[in-house]
């Protein structure tokens, strides 16, 4: 064996490491495109629509979960905003998990899907119940590879509609509640999804190996991988994944805070080596038909407001230089290229969606 081998094989990492272009001046926010490719916004409000074009951003709806009773509303409102404002609303659609023991289940959600398609969506997402929510007709729990989703995947493969998986959890969802993790807030309010001392629900590698044996399957399927794929204490693993499998992307939403804890030289390495496969999300929700009451004119300004905080925070972290406050922390900013910048804040996610690289107001 030749004992530089391990060295050769290093030398992409070790490159992008000791190689990672700076920006030598930010640009503005409002300069940049911005595509928040995980949104969940399901209200015709004008606040939203007159915030979207000041900030030069449209957002992808994404229609989930698909087991709780609540699907036909998301998908109407979800076209409704796509018909009044396409340019500033493409939708992912999502599919009944519910009903996957009927013989003809899979019959079913590719002609639901195959609607949605007409209907403008760009995307089909699968969430995080198929692996720690669903189970079969003996109790156990259905995995994303379970083979009755494989005629929905070859289906989205031959459209060639990604498919948006937030499959899995952070790793801490199966670790003892931290208050130092960044998702402790998260968990110690919804315990329902801190798995720790549940040895009844499936562990979080194979979950992630069942995600990666849905690539081995439909190896021509675009798989758009939310949360950078459930991985974000592990860079080396999204590297080795985004090595292994050509037609996985990953999106950053509500894991920005996650990067800012990495090593930022580390960060850029990763950003360095696949500019194209790494799309902007941010993971807000607003979800008027879950409320008891209507909300007010009041409520959707601040939701509006702290919208506007949070894409401006992150672009902080992406564009910016020097130090700067994320997620009440102290962190590097990284200071990525231009040219970089503009693939991940909307380039990747044109190309990935087919979506036009220009819309109205701009």
């Amino acid at each position: 064996m030749n004992p530089l081998r391990p060295l050769i094989r290093l030398l992409p990492v070790l490159l992008a490491f000791t190689a990672t272009p700076r920006a030598a001046t930010p640009p503005a926010f409002e300069e940049i495109r911005k595509i928040d490719v995980h949104s969940h916004l399901f209200e015709d409000a004008p606040v939203f629509h007159d915030l979207f074009r000041r900030l030069n951003l449209r957002t992808v709806n994404v229609c989930v979960p698909g087991g709780d009773g609540h699907l036909a509303t998301m998908d109407r409102v979800a076209r409704h905003l796509y018909r009044i404002e396409p340019t500033l609303y493409p939708f992912t659609a999502t599919f009944d998990v519910t009903g996957h023991a009927a013989p003809d289940y899979a019959a079913k959600v590719i002609a639901w899907l195959d609607a949605a398609f007409a209907g403008g969506a760009v995307a089909v997402k699968i969430w995080k119940e198929v692996g720690i929510g669903i189970r079969d007709e003996s109790g156990r729990f259905v995995l994303p590879d379970d083979p009755r989703f494989d005629p929905i995947y070859a289906h989205l493969a031959r459209r060639g509609k990604p498919l948006h998986a937030h499959l899995a959890e952070p790793i801490d969802a199966w670790l003892p509640l931290d208050p130092a993790s960044p998702h402790h807030g998260y968990y110690s309010t919804n315990p329902q999804w801190h798995l720790h001392g549940k040895p009844e629900f499936p562990s979080h590698a194979a979950i992630i190996a069942a995600r990666d044996n849905i690539l081995r399957k439909h190896p021509t399927l675009v798989v758009l991988a939310a949360h950078l794929g459930s991985l974000e204490h592990d860079l080396d693993g999204i590297a080795r994944r985004l090595e292994a499998f050509p037609n996985l992307q990953i999106e950053v939403a509500a894991r920005t805070r996650n990067l800012t804890r990495h090593p930022p030289e580390r960060v850029r390495a990763l950003f360095a080596r696949f500019p194209d496969r790494i799309l902007y999300g941010l993971d807000s929700g607003w979800k008027p038909h879950l409320r008891e009451q209507p909300p007010t004119d009041r409520q959707r300004q601040a939701h509006a407001t702290q919208l506007e905080v949070r894409y401006r925070a992150d672009f902080a972290y992406y564009a910016g230089q020097g130090e700067i406050l994320h997620s009440g922390r102290k962190t590097e900013a990284l200071g990525l290229p231009r040219e970089t910048l503009e693939r991940f804040f909307h380039g990747n996610a044109e190309r990935l969606l087919r979506l036009p690289e220009a819309w109205a107001g701009r």
